[in-house]
């Protein structure tokens, strides 16, 4: 049996809250607005959540997809409605197109019983003034509209649970003015329960009779692939995939968004495939027999726009594990579908498995095969002591000095694509970029939920000049929430992509000469402008030891294009610079 939650008249705001702390929820990320502040001030007598405040709501949005992508876990976003709604889009976006869990909690400013005059920023979609509910749908998995207290609280307490079913996703409520107005009590319709209860519980299901004909087909496979995708992040299933590539002795090779989900300097990573991926990995893929994808929808940029030299389900078999069944044989008809959690399933597969290892040519064989048919980690600019930097040498300077437990976010533009292609992550959940709206401006922010995230671990966003100008309030945050991350900003005064795609007709494309690491210095962080390639190594050796926001702004050149790392399997698209 499950009792009530309340046996006394208590204010709305707080009853809200209450439903917060009992699901777990840990950060509110935002700034008080319009009729939010009853809900910010509740906060203060709730110590077990910490609410961050942001500069803008962008920044809020963007650290609780990181947070929730890493974790598994939402954060709150909260704060007045048309900002919510606006500036806090592309981390929404980013969130809803990759099945990150966020929970947003906004209001309408509808003005009550005038909302049909126009009301002064009114929300409601009536004449005269904007429509909350439509303009949040667009960037949000569902929206939850309270009218009434008991229901505002209930409206609370489901958007979590629909956040965390099936494929996760950002859930929003808007509450009406008068929703957030006077008590809840015993009395109350609809009768309040604690959260607790309606929180959705991990599954252990999956269909024996398809698990045990992919589990067939996988032990018959000579050349067996794993595809991992984001959704081994989301579902915090990076044990259970390392289990299942021993056990299948596979090469692991993963999507873009899937990036950091195993380590690729096992002997069993593979790198990323794909558009932008390596061609050793892409050889790999195209070279197996027995493909399992897991927690990806095989997205065109992940498949070279469907290259059959990359997956073909009339030359392989395609076996394909996701928790929303809508994703599976959403781009490919597959053989073998497996609906449930990608963790439970794969570690399903592997007890099928274990002790069987059949005809298959090793895992760790194909991969350094394939490294030294197609190696692209060699090459003068890695090595190059020249100023402006190649990216290639940064990359390699990073790759050899940022610790094993360290979490890199990235940003959107060349500067990802070059981090993407060459960085190997080292260990699993270590990296994070924005493989799904991919906007600028994320690296900084994404940084700080990392933080929050795991506080003993450093971590380090990796941004363009231009990513970093778009951000650069959320060093503000960083200071005041004593957040010590590090930003390598690769300053080449231009977006690369860009530039690079415009070529002689660029327009709008290129900046003025700035010193991003006195702009940090100027609002209490640390900062250096590096000059020599041991000045960069010496300013990431010293990441681990810093105790507050630390930028390293690299000049970097023009001289590698996003056209150098396009695949020669990709769509004529992509070589034409579009």
């Amino acid at each position: 049996m499950i009792r009530p939650s309340l046996d006394a008249e208590v204010p709305t705001a707080d009853a809200i809250v209450d439903a917060l702390v009992g699901a777990g929820i840990s950060y509110v990320f935002g700034m008080p607005g319009g009729y939010t502040g009853t809900l910010f001030s509740a906060l203060h007598e709730h110590p077990s959540i910490r609410v961050v405040q942001v500069r803008e709501e962008a920044i809020g949005s963007a650290m609780a997809e990181a947070y929730g992508r890493l974790t598994g876990r939402p954060a709150v976003v909260m704060g007045q409605g048309e900002w919510i709604a606006g500036n806090a889009g592309q981390g929404l976006l980013e969130a809803m197109l990759g099945s990150s869990p966020i929970l947003v909690l906004t209001e309408m400013s509808d003005g009550g019983p005038l909302s049909h005059h126009g009301y002064y920023q009114s929300g409601t979609g009536d004449y005269g003034s904007w429509d909350a509910v439509s303009t949040l749908r667009g960037v949000t998995k569902r929206v939850m509209v309270s009218h009434d207290p008991a229901q505002a609280v209930q409206h609370t307490q489901l958007a979590i649970k629909h956040s965390l079913t099936g494929e996760p996703g950002p859930v929003a409520v808007i509450y009406h003015g008068d929703a957030l107005k006077g008590t809840v009590g015993p009395g109350s319709v609809p009768r309040l329960y604690p959260t607790a209860a309606y929180l959705p519980a991990r599954s252990r299901a999956v269909d024996g009779e398809a698990l045990a004909a992919a589990t067939g087909a996988l032990r018959s496979a000579s050349r067996p692939v794993i595809v991992a995708g984001n959704g081994v992040r989301v579902g915090q299933a990076w044990d259970s995939l390392i289990r299942l590539a021993r056990a299948l002795d596979a090469p692991v090779v993963t999507t873009a968004a899937g990036k950091g989900v195993f380590p690729e300097v096992d002997p069993l990573g593979a790198g990323v495939m794909g558009t932008f991926g390596t061609a050793a990995a892409n050889a790999v893929v195209g070279s197996a027999d027995v493909v399992l994808a897991v927690g990806t929808k095989l997205a065109p940029i992940d498949t070279a726009d469907e290259s059959t030299q990359l997956l073909d389900p009339a030359e392989q078999i395609l076996v394909q594990v996701d928790v929303e069944p809508l994703n599976v044989s959403w781009t490919y008809p597959v053989d073998h579908a497996l609906i449930g959690e990608a963790g439970y399933v794969m570690d399903r597969l592997a007890a099928g498995l274990a002790g069987d290892r059949g005809e298959r040519v090793g895992g760790a064989e194909r991969v350094a095969r394939a490294g030294e048919s197609h190696g692209e980690l060699h090459g003068v600019e890695f090595t190059s002591d020249e100023v402006p930097f190649a990216p290639q040498r940064t990359i390699r300077i990073l790759q050899e000095t940022f610790p094993e437990d360290g979490i890199i976010t990235c940003d959107a533009g060349e500067n990802r694509l070059f981090m993407m292609h060459w960085y190997r992550p080292k260990a699993p959940n270590s990296y994070l970029q924005p493989a799904a709206g991919g906007g600028m401006g994320y690296a900084v922010p994404a940084a700080l939920g990392a933080k929050l995230a795991y506080p003993g671990r450093p971590v380090l966003a990796v941004c363009g000049d231009g990513g970093f100008a778009m951000s650069v309030h959320a060093l503000m945050t960083a200071v005041q929430a004593r957040l010590a991350l590090t930003v390598v900003v690769f300053n080449n005064n231009a977006l690369g992509w860009v530039l690079h795609g415009m070529g002689e007709r660029a327009v709008a494309a290129g900046f003025d000469e700035f010193d991003h690491a006195a702009i940090a210095r100027s609002v209490g962080c640390d900062g250096v402008r590096v000059a020599s390639t041991d000045e960069l190594r010496q300013a990431l050796l010293s990441v681990p030891d810093r105790t507050k926001p630390f930028v390293i702004d690299v000049p970097t050149s023009l001289e590698t294009s996003y056209r150098d790392i396009v695949q020669s399997l990709a769509g004529n698209r992509w070589k034409q610079g579009e």
